[in-house]
């Protein structure tokens, strides 16, 4: 479902002003928090004088969030401003017109090639909730599955599903593995459980196992692509290449107020079994650091190093060669191609 609305210019009233506040207040309730919700709530209130001075909607989201993050430190909360409330219903099994989108854009799958050298190179911006998205996950790792080491390129991945997530862990490990977990807050209860969660147990095809992966990232690297990252670099399966990622952990969703308003309330954080923690703040530092920019460039020439030469015809070594010598060209020569 896309939103694509022409929005006029619109001033708010403090008296709508008013109705936002307070309904960002009440949605807090939902917050896996409850210690910060309290703190976010009185401070809310504290300031809702000062915000019924702010008539641009667009601004009074950015004074809100910027006041929240001072308590939350959480970059999963925000103030959003226009919202669809049919965005609420996104991903959900049944929302035909979400799906057939999704699966006109391959599943947000955008690139899966072979670099010269045998390396192979997977970009996708999004883990997508469908269950269409998994057949892509399964044809990219078939195509990938002979090729000497693997980049797969998270930097502009903004997050999504965490259970295709696991799906394309799956392919990693020869046994299941567990990974980062979510322990959920009943807004109703106030009781939380843990949700545990594992590696996909069986995935078709050939397993992608002991050759190197090496991951992109960038400060645009979000939410579930952060946990797909974190999970495999706790379990020591990948190295990091890029900048530090963008520092959301805690899950939820949005809860709409008046005025094309909502607010995402996260009920939920993640919980690793090997550091106890999570990334809620500080992102995931990168193995090796470079700008978003140099980040494939760099992590080519990683995998080329790493290729072992055991095992390999004399073409395929020539071809490994000539990449080792001037990977800048090779890489050039093969995106090229793609344009």
């Amino acid at each position: 479902m896309v939103y694509a609305v022409l929005l006029a210019a619109v001033t708010l009233t403090p008296g709508q002003v008013d109705s936002v506040i307070s309904g960002a207040e009440r949605a807090f309730h939902a917050y896996v928090f409850p210690d910060v919700a309290r703190r976010a709530v009185a401070l809310l209130e504290q300031r809702e004088s000062g915000y019924r001075a702010i008539g641009d909607p667009k601004a009074l989201a950015a004074n809100v969030n910027a006041d929240l993050l001072t308590v939350t430190h959480d970059k999963h909360v925000r103030l959003m401003y226009p919202f669809d409330p049919a965005m609420v219903e996104m991903g959900t099994p049944d929302d035909a017109e979400q799906a057939r989108y999704e699966a006109s854009e391959n599943y947000f799958f955008k690139t899966v090639q072979r670099l010269p050298g045998n390396v192979g190179y997977l970009d996708f911006r999004q883990f997508s909730g469908e269950a269409g998205a998994a057949r892509a996950v399964y044809s990219a790792m078939a195509f990938l599955a002979d090729t000497n080491a693997l980049i797969i390129d998270l930097r502009k991945n903004g997050g999504g599903d965490p259970r295709l997530a696991q799906t394309l862990e799956g392919y990693f490990f020869a046994e299941p593995q567990q990974i980062t977990s979510l322990v959920v807050r009943d807004p109703k209860t106030g009781t939380t459980s843990e949700q545990q969660q594992y590696t996909a147990p069986n995935v078709p095809g050939a397993l992608y196992l002991n050759k190197p992966v090496y991951l992109l990232t960038s400060r645009w690297t979000f939410s579930c692509a952060e946990q797909f990252t974190y999970d495999l670099h706790n379990l020591k399966r990948v190295t990091i290449v890029g900048e530090t990622t963008g520092g959301g952990a805690n899950p939820g969703g949005f809860e709409p107020l008046p005025d094309q308003f909502a607010i995402f309330i996260p009920n939920g954080r993640a919980y690793s079994p090997v550091t106890k923690t999570n990334w809620e703040g500080t992102g995931i530092a990168p193995d090796v650091a470079t700008s978003a920019n140099d980040a494939l460039s760099s992590a080519y020439v990683l995998a080329l190093q790493s290729i072992k030469r055991t095992d390999k015809s004399g073409r395929e070594l020539r071809e490994i060669d000539e990449a080792r010598a001037d990977p800048a060209k090779a890489l050039e020569s093969s995106l090229s191609e793609q344009r």
